[in-house]
This record gives C-alpha cells, sequence and structure tokens, in this order.
C-alpha cells in the first residue's frame, strides 16, 4: 500500500464520500476481522484446553513426568495432581515462588518473574486505559480506540495550531505507563536480584566455588605451580586444580562406542519381543525384552557376536587411556599422550564461595589475554569439546555466524515481503487481479486472508527459525550450554524484532524510511504512521499466541499426537521408538526447557502492548489476558513437565530489562510521531524528555544492577542465613550479625541430618557466635552437582553396555565376559547368566534429564 492511496482513504473517511474505494483496514473490517480473530481462537484455544484437561492424568508420563522421579530431591515435593478435569488448576495456583524454587531453579523463577510483571504492568495500564483513557477518547471521538490518524495534515504544522484539548490525554497517560514500567521493572528487578543474592549465597556447591581461568602462561601449566600461584595472590586457599586437555581422541573413540552400543540395542530389540508396561498408572514406566521368546535370524546373531566382540576390543582401549591418569585424575603422562595436548586453561577449586568470587573480579595479570578469570560453569553445564578451541578459531566462528545470521536475514526478507501483501486487499488485486476479486467478492475471505491467515503464517514462521538459530549458537564455540542459551535468546529476539519492526512495520514505506536519513526528526513521525498501520495485524497476534497457541503449548500436540495418534496410524512409532532407551527418552525424561527458544517472542509481545498501549485498549486487555495465560501455562510446565538444565543463575534477567527499555523508546517514539501527525507539535515535544529519563534509567541499572546480577555480594555470602534479618533493616544489621536467632522454615532450610551440608555449614562459619540454626534445605541446583566435579567426564563415564529394557531408573543392559567382574564389583547390580551374554540390572544415578 503507497502512501498516497492511504491518505486517499483518510480523505474518504473524512469527507464521508461512499462513492470511493474503502480498504480494508477501515474501521468497520478491523472490528470485522477482530471479532472473527476472536471467535476463532476462544473457540480452538477452549477446545485445546479441554483435550488436556482430559488427557492429563491418562497420559502422566506426557503431561507430569517429573511426578514420576522420586528419586529426585525436586520430584519429591510436587504436590501429586488430582484425576479431575479441573482440579489440577487450583493445585498449580497455589503453588509458592518458594515452592518453584526448589522444585525448579532459579532461573525458572525468573522466567516466570518476568510474567507476573507482564501481568501487574498490564492490569494496571489497562484498568487506566478501561476507565480513563478510553472513554476520555469516546466522549469526544465516539471511538473507544483510535483506529484512525490523521497521516497527512493539510499544512505544514507549527507550534501555534490549535487541535482538540482531550489531545493532551496523549502525553500524560505517556508520562504515567512510562513511569508504572519504571516502578515495576525496578520493583522486580530488585525482588529478583535479593532472591538470586539469598539463593546463590546459601550454597556451597562445587560450581560455586571454581572459578575458570583462561590464557595461562606455559610456565603455569602445572597443578603445584598454579595452586601456589593462586594462593600467593591472597584471595583464598585451593583446594582443587584441573587442567585441561584437547580431549579429542577420546572423544572420537566414546562416539563410535555409542555407534556400536545403539546398533547393538536396535538388534537386541529386533529379536527380542518387548514387554511395554507405559500406561500403568500405579507403576513408573517399564519397558523390557522378553528373552525367554526369540525370533533372530542367523545374520542378527552374527551381527551381536561380531559388534559384541568390537565394543570389547574399544573399551579396552579406553580403559587404556583412563589408566594413564594418575589416581587423583589431575595430571596426565603427556609423552606417553601426545596427542592429547594441553590447553591454556583451568578449573580451579576454592576453599569458599568467597575467595572464588573475590577471584572472579580480580585482574590477575598486566597482559592482554593473560590469566583472565571468570565463575565456572556448572560441571554438566560444561561443553568440553570447545576448549580445544583457541581464541582466533572462536572470532572467526563468531563473524562466519553472524554473517550467515545476514544471510538469513536476506533469506526471510523474501519470504515475509510477500507476506506483509496479505494485509492489502489492492496490493494483491495489483499483482494478480483475479485472485484480488475472487477475494474481495467475499467478506469471510477478506477477512480471512487480510487479517487471520498473516499472523498465522507468522507464528509458524517465528516457530520454525528459532531451532536455526540455536543450531547457530552450538556451532559458535560456546564453552558452556547456558552461554549457548543466552546466545539464543538475543539472535532469536533480534529475528522477531527484525521482522516485526524493520520488515512489517517498513513494508510499502521502504524509500520513505530512505528520503528521512537526511532527516532523522521524521523518524518518530514514519515511525507512528507505520505502527498505526500494523494495529489489527498486532491484536490479531497476540489473540492467536495468548488463546491459541498457549493451549498448544499446554497440550504438547507435537509429542501427544504425532507419536501417539498419528505414529499410530502411520506406523511411525515403531519407526521413531525402537529401543528400550528410546522409550525412556521419551516416556520417563522430562523435556528441556529453552529460554533461547521460549522467551524472546514473550518479550516481543510485551514491547508490542506497551507501544500501543495508549491509543489501543483492545490491545491492552488481550495482552493481559495473554500474560494470565502465560504465567498459568508455563509454571504447569516448569514444575510438573519440564527442566532446565543450564546453570545460568538468573542472567537472562538483564536482557528482559534492555529490551522492555528498547519498547519504552519506541513506545515515546510512537506517541511523539502520533502527535506529531496529528499537528500537535507542543504535545509531541512535551514527551520527547521521557526518551531521555529512560536512557538514564538504562545507565543506572547497567552501572548499579548489573553486577549484583553477575556475582554473589561478600555480605550475602557472610550472612547466608540471616539474610532477610540483616538486609531487611540495614541500620541494625551489625547488630543482628552478632545476635542471631533462628529462622523459620523456608526454601533455604535443610534437615539436621543433612551431614555434608552441616560440615558445610561449620568449616564456614567458625568465626559466628554459637546460636542454634537449622541449616538449609540443598537446592534443586546443589542437587544436580552433588558428587560431580570438573574432571573430563569420558575419563571416569562407565562403559556400560546396550540396554534391554528399565523399570524406572533401573535400567537392564548386556555386559560381556571380559567386563563382568568389574560389573559384579558394583553392590547394586543383580546378575543373570544367559550363556555368553550377561543381563545387569544396575540402578542409574543421573540428573532428571537424562
Amino acid at each position: 500500500m503507497s502512501f498516497l492511496d492511504i491518505l486517499e482513504i483518510s480523505l474518504s473517511i473524512i469527507e464521508g464520500d461512499k462513492n470511493k474505494p474503502k480498504d480494508p483496514i477501515q474501521q468497520p473490517a478491523q472490528q470485522r476481522v477482530f471479532t472473527t480473530q476472536l471467535v476463532l481462537t476462544l473457540i480452538s484455544g477452549i477446545w485445546l484446553f479441554l483435550l488436556f484437561c482430559i488427557l492429563r492424568y491418562r497420559w502422566p508420563h506426557i503431561y507430569a513426568v517429573r511426578t514420576l522421579r522420586k528419586e529426585h530431591q525436586s520430584s519429591k515435593f510436587l504436590e501429586l495432581l488430582p484425576n479431575n478435569l479441573f482440579g489440577w488448576i487450583k493445585v498449580v495456583y497455589r503453588i509458592s515462588d518458594e515452592e518453584v524454587l526448589l522444585c525448579s531453579g532459579l532461573d525458572s523463577y525468573v522466567f516466570l518473574a518476568f510474567f507476573k510483571m507482564g501481568i501487574k504492568i498490564f492490569f494496571v495500564i489497562g484498568l487506566m486505559a478501561v476507565f480513563i483513557v478510553s472513554p476520555i477518547r469516546y466522549y469526544f471521538t465516539g471511538n473507544y480506540d483510535k483506529e484512525t490518524i490523521n497521516l497527512k495534515p493539510s499544512k505544514p504544522p507549527d507550534f501555534n495550531d490549535d487541535f482538540p484539548k482531550f489531545f493532551w490525554v496523549y502525553p500524560i497517560f505517556t508520562y504515567i505507563f512510562s513511569f508504572v514500567v519504571f516502578y515495576y521493572v525496578y520493583d522486580f528487578t530488585n525482588v529478583v536480584l535479593r532472591t538470586r543474592q539469598k539463593y546463590l549465597a546459601s550454597q556451597n556447591s562445587i560450581t560455586d566455588r571454581t572459578i575458570r581461568l583462561d590464557g595461562i602462561p606455559k610456565q603455569l601449566l602445572k597443578t603445584e605451580r598454579l595452586k601456589k600461584f593462586i594462593e600467593d595472590l591472597g584471595i583464598g586457599k585451593v583446594l582443587d586444580v584441573k587442567l585441561i586437555y584437547n580431549w579429542s581422541p577420546l572423544e572420537k573413540l566414546f562416539n563410535r562406542r555409542n555407534e556400536i552400543v545403539n546398533k547393538l540395542e536396535y538388534l537386541y530389540s529386533s529379536m527380542y519381543k518387548t514387554d511395554i508396561d507405559i500406561y500403568n498408572l500405579q507403576q513408573i514406566p517399564a519397558v523390557n525384552l522378553l528373552w525367554s521368546e526369540p525370533t533372530y535370524t542367523k545374520y542378527q546373531e552374527e551381527q551381536v557376536q561380531q559388534l559384541s566382540k568390537e565394543l570389547g576390543e574399544m573399551d579396552d582401549e579406553i580403559r587404556l587411556i583412563q589408566n594413564k591418569f594418575d589416581s587423583d585424575l589431575t595430571t596426565i603422562n603427556v609423552k606417553e599422550n601426545a596427542e592429547f595436548k594441553q590447553i591454556s586453561s583451568a578449573f580451579i577449586t576454592m576453599d569458599s564461595v568467597a575467595s572464588a568470587q573475590m577471584a572472579a573480579q580480580t585482574i590477575l595479570d598486566p597482559r592482554v589475554y593473560k590469566l583472565i578469570v571468570s565463575l565456572a560453569p556448572a560441571p554438566k553445564d560444561i561443553i568440553w569439546e570447545n576448549f580445544k578451541l583457541t581464541y582466533l578459531q572462536r572470532l572467526f566462528k563468531s563473524y562466519f555466524i553472524t554473517f550467515l545470521i545476514v544471510l538469513s536475514y536476506g533469506f526471510i526478507i523474501f519470504l515475509v515481503v510477500p507476506l506483509t501483501s496479505l494485509l492489502d486487499l489492492k496490493t494483491i488485486t495489483k499483482f494478480w487481479p483475479k485472485l484480488g476479486e475472487l477475494i474481495g467478492r467475499s467478506e469471510w475471505a477478506t477477512t480471512f486472508v487480510t487479517g487471520i491467515l498473516p499472523p498465522l503464517l507468522f507464528t509458524l514462521l517465528n516457530i520454525s527459525f528459532p531451532y536455526f538459530y540455536r543450531y547457530l549458537s552450538t556451532c559458535q564455540g560456546y564453552s558452556s550450554n547456558s552461554e549457548v542459551e543466552l546466545s539464543t535468546l538475543s539472535k532469536n529476539f533480534f529475528f522477531i524484532f527484525f521482522n516485526l519492526f524493520l520488515i512489517y512495520v517498513a513494508a510499502g514505506t521502504f524509500w520513505d524510511y530512505i528520503s528521512y536519513i537526511s532527516d532523522t526528526t521524521k523518524i518518530a513521525v514514519q515511525l507512528a504512521t507505520s505502527l498505526r498501520r500494523m494495529s489489527l495485524f498486532y491484536v490479531d497476534l497476540i489473540l492467536l499466541q495468548g488463546l491459541t497457541m498457549f493451549p498448544v503449548k499446554l497440550l504438547q500436540v507435537g509429542d501427544f499426537f504425532l507419536l501417539n495418534i498419528i505414529g499410530k496410524l502411520f506406523f511411525l512409532k515403531k519407526l521413531i521408538l525402537k529401543t528400550p532407551r528410546d522409550y525412556r527418552g521419551y516416556y520417563f525424561t522430562p523435556q528441556i526447557f529453552d529460554f533461547g527458544i521460549n522467551l524472546p517472542q514473550h518479550i516481543m509481545i510485551f514491547m508490542i502492548i506497551l507501544i500501543y498501549s495508549v491509543v489501543s485498549t483492545k490491545i491492552v486487555t488481550c495482552g493481559l489476558i495473554y500474560f494470565i495465560i502465560g504465567f498459568f501455562v508455563y509454571k504447569y510446565q516448569l514444575i510438573y513437565n519440564f527442566v532446565h538444565p543450564p546453570h545460568s543463575t538468573g542472567k537472562v534477567w538483564p536482557m528482559i530489562f534492555r529490551r522492555i527499555m528498547l519498547g519504552l523508546i519506541i513506545f515515546q517514539l510512537f506517541m511523539c510521531g502520533s502527535l506529531a501527525l496529528e499537528s500537535a507539535i507542543l504535545l509531541s515535544l512535551l514527551c520527547t524528555p521521557l526518551i531521555f529519563i529512560t536512557i538514564f534509567m538504562i545507565w543506572n541499572f547497567e552501572k548499579y544492577y548489573v553486577p549484583l546480577n553477575t556475582f554473589i555480594a561478600l555480605r550475602a555470602i557472610l550472612n547466608p542465613f540471616d539474610f532477610d534479618k540483616v538486609f531487611d533493616d540495614d541500620q541494625s544489621s551489625n547488630e543482628t550479625t552478632t545476635q542471631i536467632e533462628p529462622i523459620g522454615e523456608s526454601t533455604f532450610l535443610l534437615d539436621d541430618d543433612d551431614e555434608e551440608a552441616n560440615n558445610d555449614y561449620e568449616t564456614n562459619n567458625v568465626n559466628r557466635p554459637q546460636s542454634r540454626l537449622s541449616r538449609r534445605k540443598s537446592t534443586i541446583d546443589e542437587e544436580r552437582e552433588q558428587f560431580t566435579d570438573y574432571t573430563y567426564p569420558n575419563l571416569i563415564n562407565p562403559l556400560n553396555g546396550p540396554w534391554v529394557g528399565f523399570t524406572g531408573n533401573i535400567v537392564t543392559m548386556v555386559e560381556y565376559k571380559p567386563q563382568l567382574q568389574s560389573i559384579l564389583e558394583d553392590g547394586n547390580v543383580s546378575v543373570t547368566v544367559n550363556e555368553n551374554e550377561t543381563i545387569v540390572n544396575k540402578k542409574l544415578s543421573v540428573s532428571e534429564w537424562e
């Protein structure tokens, strides 16, 4: 749609000329599209929600799998959901923030805090919009929302132009809404930072006490030398040093071993019938092969014998490498293993959390790129194969992937620009006259093509591309999964922002933007023009995402229907679930929740609602419903069905904060431009100080708040168990720290019989006054890191045989005679001999997602 077309339509509306062509984006068409979209999304959303309520207690291994994992602390405290349609809603509603921390961890708490903040912000803004802004607008204009705008004044506006007095409502509420956002964003920031400090300060896990050191000079690449060097700096005592090597040869052996094990598992599953007991609600899922009913051929038997022989040879080679390590697992005989090159990095575990925090904030060497210290990722969060990359290799990967992303945006333009044409019936008619004429004959067809289809296609586009950007992030050389996740979040947010603003908003007005480069004062006007034209699209998008896509997420359509319905009809289930390991991964292992995939779109929706908050009460109301539904859906899934393994300790919050501030700036520019288009130049200028206030808020956050979201304060570490008493009243903190009273039950309390935790407490608090203090319970992050260290996993991983069955965490596997002795030394197994093979039942001690 060209600028002249929009002007012509606007004039026809003002003059009331019914003979002039009407565009489908006029108010009656908008109302029709909104009503149609609301009805369709509401019906589909209710239907999907009721279907979930019915299937939920029939398929607990799909919709509440964490309740089956009772061996994990986080699952022990989950309240079982009732077996009725709607009883689960009350249970999920009652889950407190402390229970979220206990069952899902700090990162999940921060993720849900974003939705809680959205609910509060849009509830307050929505009340003012419904009861103040819209009634005033309706009284003066007859419109509850401002659907139209004077896109081009008849004469150049100046400061003496008259404008309707009720226009003062817009700058006033631009200020009010901005300060509402400031208040709640900073309020939730304080709550998140306080919770983070309290949560992490109460921990004493190996991750919290370990730093990562990069750029180590060659003369320090010895365990004792590095240990002495760190201790001589006076920042604490070193308990352990783990040097890092290029483990590619061992990694290749394990990859080859995994291929052999997978082939053996598939052969065993083909040779024997499978006893599947995953639908019994009274028991945990179980899948086992029936060894008494063999159906194998001679060829299969020969394959098993050959592969088992290869597996034995592979295990002998791996054990030879593992045994070359010293007993303390810290050094390796490099002369005998020249292929294992040493990396100039190491993990150093300090004696206390405070020492690690001080070391991480210290500059150790006056040279650049030497002795760079940072907080270590969790052991299970590490991507070991990326440590072999040099600095230049990581830099090259970063630039190359950035280049690929730029290319992908060019590809997206060819996808999205045709999609934007669907917003305008005139554009369709211009390029395909017959199709445009056919669509124009039917109001319903026009409504569907111009109002419903674009957000639907946009949603499908947003579902597919985030996984591509996640793949690019994994190729970028990051050393931990949490870094990959945060990088994915940044890439996906920019992708959505690129789609919604740099393409959708600019569609049809590209050359207008080019012409305004020389005059940047017109950017706000052009932004307002484009955003007003897109208001209908955003309403439809929020409705579709909130009322339909959230129930789709709750129902997990892909997991349930693809395998259990479509899979059975087209025999796809047998192609996907072949072995007991496949069944265990699908029916007994919680899914991994990825912030990089799920969060960017919600931040973008937050920005859209904020941008239109003054001019469209409809969008604000839909946005409030969106965040309420989203909070409830994700709260259920993060507690009962999903896990978040990356240990990013709430570092996603600064990314949320910065993008909300970006949304505020766009909102303020939009209001300045809208008022300028209405010739209210004075009111437009009155809004401009808000932009500078927002920039100041960003600066304040970066300077004073970001450090608290990166490190743990030493005072918090000193007072982890009387945190609230000390920091609620800072003036009496000295008195409080010398007279400690027992604190009540909370998330951070631990039973007195936890010997290891109490020993840690006594070690780290020898100088504190004696008092009876209940020790905190271990957090979910500590539980995950229990019995772990920074040894390369393949040096200590057990060489288990192929799986042939499981009952919960008891896995039935096949071991062969050369390996039998080492298996029998484990007291937690039972053995049944079957000719050349030994069937072993072994209990796995693994994380929830493994």
